[in-house]
């Protein structure tokens, strides 16, 4: 039966490879229709990173040169695959300008460590709007200074990478496919020429996919993989091991003494790497009664008998297993092993009894957590020396050299996973954000510079040193009062003065007999009307009058829409009317939307001509009281089209504005703070603005880098625009340029400089005269170009440059910052001080010079 079986199985894989050709993504095309946008995008402005980097967020992958372990590669699952040479001093992004910013795994052939093979797509299947398929394999030869993309566009999900140890061309990719739908691009991935062509040589069906694949480092003729039936939930009788021996030409389930049928979830393994025949696998057996419980297995006989290898339970899944449920195997010693879950898991005796690394944690950049983050994800484990280890988790990389005894947090890479922002109206302001399990956090609009040590704060973490920061709310009136959310519900209202909070979620009254049901990320607002009125929404919607203090119940489930296909679980979206007190509108994860004119008295459902996603933003006009504009996400349901409205009456008719705009998910819509025709919408890419209301959209500024930008906030009275990313932290742009060139287009010509605000210098140390971070700010030099040209700016003291910049600008306008900087001292002689010179205070001249005209300004320079 097993060789008919065999036989079946390298049938199946054979016909398959011949027809295995993949769709193209829609990713790629919505991202050509993206640099077409920023090409030809007017306002050519400078987006400022402000970090943080105290956070940190979520590891993918770790690679690390074997022969010079200072050179690192650390993959975020939405903030790109960052590289060090100095051993984590100092990091730059290396895979830009690519169509998926989402990577599932990265692997350096062990033979060539230029030679990396980075797959897209995240591997952690979460219903959070935020996990985003990827485009296939991207490789590069040098070290990651170039990429080359090698195909498997519809890959999606990408869970390992698997590299043959001597010859670099051969490379088995393990394929999830499509998380939310099925399809037939799953399975294992195989190519003998570097990429150029792929085959499927391991298949199931459309709903399993491949999550692990290892190549044997003693005998590479033998892979083992393991596929993970994760459609339309997370475990599946199709779920199991595989064994080739023919370099993956045939294989064979190896399943005997594992866990099978419709429970079998996620399985990691790992091979011995002196003996082909001894293996692990850490299984997520839902069918365990405990269910927080992981469950390690050996075979010794190259997987035809399996063994559980501890009596006791391992405690490191609750309930997740499908999270992470990845295994290693020491280089040096085959019976030393880790298993990674919540917390990681260490055997020295081959998996029979396991203890959980800890240590003593300590960071690059200070904070409120003290030990070892939660929920890892990745290990990497030193060939030369198994004391030396790299972690990544959702806290991000720790590195230990003493096999966990002592750790390193490398929290110095702005690659925070926002979920929504706030922004105080103090001046200057204060900005809070909630992160994937990373807290929420908070801190001062400065940009961020590797050479300064972090000022932002947490202004709440939980005792695990992580937990998920949602919505933060600031009471207008009062700054001290700082209202905050975690998963599913739960809200808290914290006295900044004292650092005290109060847990304020509301329940349903005693004589209503149904569940009240949360999102993930739960969405709730102080109203503009009274700051002590709250608002909080579920499938029911509650009302407060005294901060959070006592609730009542405004609504009736509205997730029982009148049509069908709208039932829903939970509120998306919740917004008041800024104009009209009580004027409320209500969205829900299936396309619902809800509007009471009356604070809750009667609700009208307004959905009609709305697709059935997850609406992730409302935002009620500030200019006409009927307008409404929303966005929505099909990004839970495979769904990566772009779902942006518009309605001139409370709703009740509504009109798609994303005109020109990619087929890429939007997170958030929201009108400029002082002209009604000018939007912003914050997309998988960044961020958009059209100045006609929808009817075209071109991208705003030429550096954020490519990123889902989840939230939008206007600062007014500095007019500031910030942005949070999910994977690349926050950021801000100035909409002076922007108000200018909306006034101005029509009549602007010419080239033309625009008038400079005053500079201030920033406050200066004592000792060596450096600039202090706090005080310090670069001064925008605003000017617009009839079309793309060379330009020169100059700025002169009387009849003397003391400055000068020359460029090729683009039409419409452009920007620079200007650090204040004219002239850079490096001299090398003994004990000479190695400061900048800074402009000096007074009056100057500067000059917009271009091929046909010439525009000058004046600025003036002053001291704090």
């Amino acid at each position: 039966m097993q060789k008919i079986f065999f036989f079946f199985l390298y049938y199946i894989s054979f016909s398959i490879n011949i027809y295995s050709q993949q769709t193209k993504s829609p990713l790629v095309q919505s991202y050509n229709e993206h640099l077409k946008l920023k090409t030809n995008s007017h306002l050519n402005l400078e987006w400022i990173s402000l970090g943080p980097v105290l956070n940190s967020a979520r590891v993918e992958s770790i690679q690390v040169d074997e022969k010079n372990p200072g050179t690192m590669y650390v993959a975020f699952g939405s903030g790109n695959l960052w590289k060090t040479t100095n051993n984590g001093i100092s990091w730059k992004p290396i895979f830009n300008n690519v169509p998926s910013i989402g990577i599932g795994d990265i692997a350096l052939s062990p033979s060539d460590p230029n030679i990396i093979y980075l797959g897209t797509g995240e591997s952690l299947k979460k219903a959070r709007n935020f996990t985003m398929p990827g485009t296939g394999i991207y490789k590069s030869i040098d070290a990651g200074n170039t990429w080359n993309h090698l195909g498997l566009e519809d890959s999606w999900h990408i869970g390992e990478i698997s590299i043959h140890p001597k010859n670099p061309d051969i490379v088995y990719v393990s394929v999830l496919g499509h998380f939310w739908t099925s399809n037939i691009n799953r399975g294992v991935y195989r190519t003998i020429d570097g990429g150029k062509n792929w085959e499927k040589v391991l298949y199931i069906d459309e709903k399993t996919g491949s999550i692990d694949v290892v190549i044997s480092s003693s005998n590479p003729n033998i892979v083992y993989a393991s596929m993970w039936e994760n459609y339309p939930s997370i475990s599946g009788k199709n779920s199991g091991v595989y064994k080739s021996k023919d370099n993956g030409k045939t294989w064979e389930k190896v399943t005997n003494g594992l866990p099978s049928g419709k429970k079998t979830g996620r399985i990691g393994l790992a091979v011995s790497y002196s003996n082909a025949n001894k293996i692990y696998a850490l299984v997520d057996n839902l069918a365990n009664e405990r269910n927080n419980a992981a469950e390690v297995y050996s075979s010794v006989d190259g997987g035809k008998n399996w063994n559980k290898t501890h009596k006791d339970n391992l405690l490191i899944f609750p309930g997740i297993g499908w999270y992470f449920a990845d295994i290693y195997v020491s280089p040096s010693n085959d019976n030393e092993i880790y298993a990674l879950g919540v917390r990681t898991a260490k055997s020295s005796d081959g998996g029979k009894s396991f203890k959980n690394l800890r240590g003593d944690v300590k960071r690059l950049n200070s904070s409120a957590a003290k030990g070892l983050h939660l929920d890892n994800c990745e290990l990497w484990i030193n060939p030369l020396n198994d004391k030396h280890i790299a972690l990544g988790n959702d806290g991000g990389l720790f590195i230990s050299y003493d096999k966990g005894k002592s750790w390193l947090h490398y929290n110095n890479i702005p690659v925070g996973e926002f979920y929504d922002i706030e922004v105080d109206n103090q001046n200057p302001y204060i900005i809070y954000g909630g992160t994937q399990d990373d807290a929420t956090v908070y801190g001062p609009a400065l940009e961020w510079n590797n050479l300064y040590t972090d000022k932002w704060k947490y202004l709440w973490i939980d005792a695990w040193d992580g937990g998920d920061g949602c919505v933060t709310q600031v009471d207008p009136s009062d700054p001290n009062t700082v209202y905050f959310s975690m998963q599913n519900g739960a809200i808290r209202r914290k006295d900044m003065v004292n650092d005290l909070s109060l847990s304020i979620k509301p329940k349903l009254p005693d004589n209503i007999n149904d569940n009240l049901e949360y999102n993930f990320i739960t969405p709730y607002f102080i109203s503009e009307h009274n700051n002590n009125t709250l608002y909080h929404a579920g499938n029911y919607v509650f009302k407060s009058e005294n901060r959070g203090d006592n609730w009542k119940l405004i609504s009736n489930n509205l997730t029982k829409s009148k049509f069908s296909n709208k039932i829903s679980f939970s509120a998306g979206a919740i917004a008041e009317s800024p104009i009209e007190k009580g004027l409320i509108y209500y969205g829900t994860d299936r396309g619902s939307f809800w509007v009471t004119k009356n604070d809750g008295k009667i609700w009208e459902e307004e959905s009609i001509n709305i697709e059935d996603n997850y609406i992730r933003s409302i935002y009620p006009s500030k200019f006409e009281k009927s307008r409404v504009y929303m966005s929505m996400t099909g990004i839970n349901y495979d769904d990566l089209n772009n779902y942006l409205y518009s309605s001139e009456n409370y709703g009740k008719h509504w009109k798609k504005i994303s005109s020109n705009l990619p087929n890429e998910p939007v997170n958030v819509i929201v009108e400029d703070n002082k002209y009604e025709n000018v939007l912003y919408a914050g997309m998988y890419r960044g961020v958009y603005i059209s100045l006609n209301k929808g009817l075209s959209w071109m991208v705003l500024g030429n550096n954020l880098p490519i990123s889902s930008v989840s939230d939008i906030e206007i600062h007014n009275s500095s007019n500031d625009m910030i942005v949070s990313t999910h994977g690349r932290g926050i950021y801000k742009i100035n909409l002076d340029p922007i108000h200018k060139y909306f006034l101005f287009k029509d009549s602007l010509k010419s080239d033309y400089l625009f008038k400079i605000d005053n500079g201030n210098l920033p406050k200066f140390n004592d000792t060596h005269k450096e600039p202090i971070i706090d005080t310090y700010e670069k001064l925008p030099i605003t000017f617009y170009l009839n079309e793309n040209k060379n330009y020169a700016l100059i700025i002169m003291n009387e009849n003397k440059i003391i400055w000068k910049y020359e460029s090729k600008g683009n039409y419409g306008i452009n920007q620079i910052r200007w650090d204040l900087i004219t002239k850079k001292n490096n001299d090398q002689k003994p004990y000479h001080i190695h400061y900048n010179e800074f402009i000096l205070p007074g009056e100057y001249n500067v000059i917009l010079e271009t091929k046909n005209s010439v525009n000058n300004t004046l600025l003036k320079i002053y001291e704090k």
